[in-house]
């Protein structure tokens, strides 16, 4: 695999909020994330394709979160 993995700080350089609505984004599984342990990784086509399937759409991790079981 050629592919570069980010890590959440990776993610935490490239987007303009904040590490907390990161993580709430993640947990909620709204962002596209694999959970290794303690710790969320990902890749640069999933975090392409999610920004585009969600482009002009508002996301609201909060909303998410109350909805899952």
């Amino acid at each position: 695999m050629d592919e570069k993995i980010y890590t959440l700080q990776d993610l935490e350089r490239i987007f303009p909020f904040g590490r907390t609505k990161l993580l709430k984004l993640c947990k909620a599984g709204v962002f596209p994330v694999i959970k290794v342990g303690k710790d969320y990784i990902s890749s640069p086509t999933l975090v392409k394709k999610w920004m585009i399937e969600h482009e002009g759409k508002e996301i609201n991790a909060q909303a998410e979160l109350k909805r899952k079981p």
